[in-house]
């Protein structure tokens, strides 16, 4: 008969398969990888800035006045404001219609895109009069190494500043397992009787007569008769047996870290 509880047992034998261990050291591994990837990622970014910074202005604006997006050079133009909609609509590319510009639309339009000394020679791109798209062009051209400018002056001011860095100070790391076995055995029997039961009779007595006569007022009777009964009971038992034993195995595993992070200077600073 099986047994339950040794069955809960056996099974309770296998807990090694789990890999409760390998689990927990790849969970504490995958986390500190997780903090050190956000760190040198955050310090990759601020060496980017630092980088930029370090060129001339006009090594900045060289390099990146090309990637300034149409999108951003309308931007631009609308927030000037006091461009008249025939102008603007055109300097946008929303209109093959030549629009014109008065003198204070295109004084306006020079001082916006006037660069600093470091930047170079300033252009005045804007004129009164009918707009052309060669116009068009130039001013967009003198709208895109603005905007350079002011990313420049943007990223020097957040060099002064510092950079924003997230730092984990302290955290936890748990795991933790329930591992719970369970083993029943059943077992049951029935069982089938038969009886085959028999009876005879054999009796003499009325039944079948016949009167002979013998001379005068003399009379002989006779009979006579044989009787068989057979009769078959079958009786059927059925018997049961049923018995269950089981056994439950619980076993708890837990494992808690507590970190805080620092930083270890690489080098001395400079006095």
């Amino acid at each position: 008969m099986a047994n339950g509880a040794q069955q809960a047992i056996d099974n309770a034998t296998r807990l090694s398969e789990i890999g409760f261990p390998e689990f927990t050291a790849k969970l504490i591994t995958d986390t500190f990888n997780a903090i050190t990837a956000s760190y040198i990622d955050q310090m990759a970014q601020y060496l980017n800035v630092v980088q930029a910074v370090s060129q001339t202005l006009q090594d900045y604006i060289n390099s990146t006045v090309d990637d300034i997006s149409a999108d951003e050079i309308g931007v631009f133009l609308v927030g000037l404001g006091g461009l008249n909609d025939a102008a603007l609509n055109f300097l946008l590319g929303d209109s093959t219609t030549a629009g014109s510009l008065s003198a204070t639309e295109a004084a306006a339009i020079n001082a916006a895109v006037a660069l600093p000394p470091a930047a170079g020679a300033s252009t005045t791109p804007a004129t009164t009069g009918a707009l052309t798209s060669t116009r068009s062009q130039s001013i967009a051209q003198a709208i895109a190494r603005r905007i350079a400018v002011n990313k420049f002056d943007l990223l020097q001011t957040m060099v002064r500043q510092g950079v924003l860095r997230l730092v984990v100070d302290n955290g936890t790391i748990e795991t933790r397992l329930t591992f719970t076995t369970y083993g029943q055995a059943v077992s049951s029997s029935s069982k089938t009787n038969r009886v085959r039961h028999e009876e005879s009779r054999d009796a003499l007595g009325g039944g079948v007569g016949f009167n002979v006569m013998v001379g005068r007022g003399a009379a002989f009777r006779g009979s006579g008769a044989r009787n068989t009964e057979s009769n078959i009971r079958v009786s059927t038992s059925k018997e049961s047996h049923r018995d269950v034993s089981g056994s439950r195995v619980q076993i708890f595993g837990r494992v808690k870290l507590n970190f805080k992070t620092d930083f270890l200077p690489l080098a001395a600073p400079r006095q």
